[in-house]
């Protein structure tokens, strides 16, 4: 294939520099909060701070209290089962192969509805909240809801993380 474009010269590291990198399927950190378990697979300082990835498998009637990232925005794509998201003050159901985007600034949380465990992947841009599973989660254990008073505890971490809870009592009515 012959292109007309300017291209780098044959000795210029673009042809060669394999800065790319893969991460298996068994690779990773695992981390459970309550009842979620999180496999960090990529974290920021693999990738300059860009992006992080988590591999979370959640409990069924389990998720997360609804919150915010101050600086980063979050993406999830569900690999199994079925979720109920908070976005703001809608509440959108997803499956899987669904995907959803949120905004830093978003108030925003997840909930599995399904009846067995369901799987998401979550991705932070740019990086950052996934070191607070790393320093925080638990590296072994079954799972167990944290508890309000344990909540409360962490909002100093959780600020520190560029996070903020924001829950209500009725996100999940």
């Amino acid at each position: 294939m012959a292109f007309r474009l300017p291209l780098p010269d044959q000795d210029d590291p673009v042809w060669t520099a394999a800065n790319g990198f893969i991460v298996r399927r068994d690779e990773g950190t695992l981390r459970r909060i309550g009842h979620e378990r999180m496999t960090v697979k990529i974290t920021g300082d693999e990738t300059g701070g860009t992006l992080a990835l988590m591999d979370g498998v959640i409990e069924p009637g389990h998720g997360n209290t609804p919150h915010i990232h101050s600086k980063e925005d979050e993406a999830f794509y569900v690999a199994s089962g079925a979720f109920e998201f908070i976005n703001g003050d809608q509440k959108i159901k997803a499956e899987a192969g669904d995907f959803l985007y949120i905004p830093k600034g978003t108030r925003h949380g997840f909930r599995n509805i399904g009846a067995d465990p369901a799987r998401l992947l979550i991705f932070y841009l740019p990086a950052g909240p996934e070191a607070f599973f790393l320093a925080h989660g638990e590296t072994d254990g079954s799972p167990a809801p944290w508890t309000d008073e344990k909540l409360n505890g962490m909002v100093d971490i959780l600020g520190a993380h560029n996070m903020v809870l924001l829950p209500t009592n009725h996100d999940w009515d």
